[in-house]
Formats: structure tokens, C-alpha cells, sequence
């Protein structure tokens, strides 16, 4: 299978990378934003499961027009498997080089974006699948609509959760519009996981989070199996929409079954990309 891993570089998209690239007839291709990080990940994947199929593509995914790039790049492959799971937690408010808010554009956008070009350029093949990594953190809140970037009032976490929101919201409205194709859309929580998350940030909040996971996170290992099971497994080939934890089917929030909110971030996706150049 031909399967594209977005923020494979480390954690979950690395051990996810590893496991797949056990299988000698999986080409994985990794893309990240650092990449001294990407090529050492590559070299020490070929190191460790013997399968040379896999390359890197380097893109900062929270930029419009490197999203598009990266899109141009990957115009010629006929991809099987597309895992967006690049994402990021900033408790101090940045804004893209597009002048976004920095958790929407690269949780929410990128996997908008990214998924959207690739499907209109045909690049995942007909019985294809899309796997989002959501999160359980998307329990408790709302998106509103009125202040999608969070511009009044930045809380950090509270816009993580509603950026994760965006993923079980985006999967819901996509796997809609793939059914025709015999594409799946499904997306997942893989757990309070054990990784680099949020140690990008500085000082009180980088310190709690690396306490947390040290005290509560599981491994990596545990974390990829949802993953790995909606790659994989023959169970799932025919299920679409849904949202996975501990590789079974699970309720999200009520907020994320919402047809109405899914069709409005659907659209306000579109026209906020339409405004920074890029039409879909």
C-alpha cells in the first residue's frame, strides 16, 4: 500500500510509520517541518524494519501555500492510505505565516487543505482511505463560529479542544462526499499518549504536560493501535464517518454530531482558504 503520514517525524506519526513499514510492500512517505528530524527518521526506519519505500517531504503544514506545494508534490502518486496527524498545542497565541490562528490552521486547515487537494488532483485511489487523528480532549466544548480563531478571550487548551472538534466535525461532512469513490473517512482518539506533544511551549506549561505524561500517558506502541487498526484491518474496509477509541466505534460529543455545525465549518473552511489564494 502506498499510505502518506503527516507529522511523521516523531511520536505517534513515527511508531505509526514503524509499524506500517513492516509490511516490505507499504511505501510510506513522512511528511514534517524540520528536516534534519525527517531525514533521521527515514534512515533510522530503514534501519529498523529493512524496508527502503519510504521518503520524506518536508512542509510546514500550518502554511497555505506549502500545503499546496506539498499537494503539487504528490500529484503523480496513487495513494491508498492518507493519515493526517499533524497537530500541535499553543497555550500563547501565534498566528500562521498566513496570519491565522496557529492551532486552527494546523490542526483543523491542514487536514482540510491537504485531504481536499489531494482528492481534487485524484491522488487517493477508489477504495482509498482517510484516517484522522482527532482526540478526546474535543468532549465539553463548542466552535463558534463567530470567532473561529479565538481572537477575544485566547484560552490554549480550549482551543485545542475545539480544533479536535473541527477533526470529528471535518470527518463527518467528508465521508459524505467520498462514499461516491468507495473512500472512508473515520477518525480516532489514540489515548493521552506519551510523545512530544505541547513541549513547544515554554516555562509552567511545558513542565505540567511533560509531569502528566509522565504519571498518566501510555506508550506510543499503545497509542498507534487504533491507527493501525483502521489501516489494516478487514472490519473497517466497509465503515465510514465514524469515530474510533481503543479500536472500536465510540459516541463523540453531541457537538460533533451536529450536521449543522459540520456544514459551516465545511463552508467557512472553504471561503477562509478562498481568502488567503487558495480555492478548493
Amino acid at each position: 500500500m502506498n499510505i502518506i503520514i503527516t507529522g511523521g517525524t516523531s511520536g505517534l506519526g513515527y511508531r505509526t510509520a514503524y509499524i506500517l513499514a513492516h509490511e516490505s510492500k507499504n511505501k510510506i512517505i513522512l511528511i514534517g517541518s524540520n528536516n534534519y528530524k525527517g531525514q533521521q527518521a527515514v534512515e533510522r526506519l530503514i534501519y529498523e524494519t529493512e524496508n527502503k519505500n519510504l521518503r520524506f517531504i518536508k512542509a510546514d503544514l500550518s502554511s497555505i501555500n506549502e500545503i499546496r506545494l506539498l499537494a503539487k508534490d504528490l500529484n503523480k502518486e496513487k495513494i491508498d492510505i492518507l493519515i493526517n496527524n499533524a497537530g500541535a498545542l499553543f497555550y500563547s497565541r501565534n498566528e500562521s505565516i498566513d496570519q491565522i490562528e496557529k492551532t486552527f490552521a494546523l490542526n483543523h486547515l491542514s487536514y482540510f487543505a491537504l485531504t481536499n487537494l489531494l482528492l481534487k488532483h485524484k491522488v487517493i485511489k477508489k477504495g482509498g482511505k482517510i484516517i484522522n487523528v482527532a482526540s478526546g480532549a474535543h468532549r465539553g466544548t463548542d466552535i463558534d463560529f463567530n470567532d473561529l480563531e479565538m481572537s477575544n478571550n485566547y484560552n490554549g487548551w480550549k482551543c485545542y479542544k475545539k480544533s479536535k472538534l473541527c477533526n470529528i466535525l471535518f470527518t463527518k461532512k467528508l465521508s459524505e462526499l467520498t462514499s461516491i469513490n468507495n473512500i472512508t473517512v473515520n477518525c480516532l482518539h489514540p489515548g493521552f499518549v506519551k510523545t512530544e506533544f505541547g513541549k513547544n511551549n515554554k516555562g509552567f506549561v511545558s513542565l505540567a504536560i511533560k509531569f502528566l505524561m509522565n504519571v498518566f500517558a501510555i506508550t506510543v506502541e499503545e497509542g498507534a493501535k487504533t491507527i493501525i487498526h483502521l489501516a489494516n484491518s478487514d472490519d473497517v474496509k466497509d465503515i465510514t464517518g465514524k469515530y474510533f477509541y481503543k479500536s472500536k466505534i465510540k459516541q463523540p460529543s453531541q457537538y460533533a454530531e451536529n450536521k449543522s455545525s459540520a456544514d459551516q465549518l465545511w463552508n467557512k473552511s472553504i471561503e477562509m482558504l478562498k481568502n488567503k489564494g487558495l480555492t478548493l
